[in-house]
């Protein structure tokens, strides 16, 4: 009896082992998110897709990988598609890809109404160096502690990016400042826990980061999650004192190769207004 519970034990090791390597971090789903807000009129609609985490690395998040994903994110007709940091993968399981190799793939991602970016830590990482410069050279706007008026979904709003925690000097009131009207205005953040220092003005924010804890048992949640709130953030719809915030539970992998309970995911966020004109 013992023996085949040693053997059982084994077995089941291996198997989700197995899984959780190859299986888990390959698969990919849409997410989507469908919230209101007294920010927009009531009849406009505003669509967004967030790819955030691809930490591109062979096998895991090759070049050709990427392109499926651009391709599957182009066909949800978002109005604009926001990238949200951490291209490249710097665990030391992986073979590493070339920011010139990876850098001209993201130009796959189109939107009618633009394709936005954000840099995330792991884009300054001493072991994978240039990643920065060849992500700008692809021509997508970075938005660095700058706020930009945009047009989407037939809606005037601001987009605002703020720079990394871990590497850079995130700014929120000088990003903020540059906003010089009272249109909407999105958010965009490397790590979810700038959140509780975004004003209530904002109509939303969205982060990624976490990867929802990379693993995430059922009935337990994540077990680490990288945030000095611990699980508050790590994943999802939060709503908090008036705001929201998305957090992507991103695509690629981090420290180790693994996922369990959270696979890669692209994510659409439909906002719906319902202010009355």
């Amino acid at each position: 009896m013992v023996l085949y519970l040693i053997l059982f034990c084994a077995l089941t090791a291996t198997v989700l082992g197995f899984y959780t390597v190859f299986i888990e971090p390959f698969r990919l789903r849409v997410t989507e998110w469908a919230l209101q807000t007294d920010k927009l009129r009531h009849g406009q609609t505003l669509r967004i897709a967030l790819v955030a985490d691809p930490h591109m690395a062979w096998p895991w998040m090759t070049v050709e990988r990427l392109k499926a994903v651009a391709d599957k994110t182009n066909d949800l007709d978002a109005d604009i598609i926001l990238l949200l940091g951490d291209y490249v993968g710097t665990h030391p399981f992986k073979k590493a890809i070339t920011p010139a190799d990876a850098a001209p793939a993201f130009k796959h991602f189109k939107a009618r109404d633009g394709v936005y970016a954000i840099f995330g830590n792991h884009d300054f990482d001493n072991r994978a160096p240039g990643w920065d410069a060849a992500m700008k050279a692809t021509g997508i706007p970075f938005l660095e502690n700058r706020a930009l008026k945009i047009r989407a979904g037939g809606i005037d709003l601001w987009l605002a990016g703020l720079e990394d925690q871990q590497f850079q000097n995130p700014d929120i009131r000088a990003t903020l400042a540059q906003v010089t009207d009272d249109a909407p205005v999105v958010m965009m953040m490397h790590e979810p826990d700038l959140f509780p220092e975004i004003p209530a003005s904002v109509m939303l924010s969205v982060a990624g980061h976490t990867h929802g804890g990379q693993i995430s048992p059922p009935g337990i949640g994540p077990l680490i999650v990288p945030s000095r709130f611990g699980t508050k953030y790590a994943y999802g719809h939060i709503q908090e004192n008036g705001k929201n915030l998305i957090v992507s539970g991103g695509l690629g992998v981090s420290i180790l190769p693994v996922r369990f309970g959270c696979p890669p995911e692209i994510v659409l966020v439909t906002l719906s207004g319902t202010k009355a004109d």
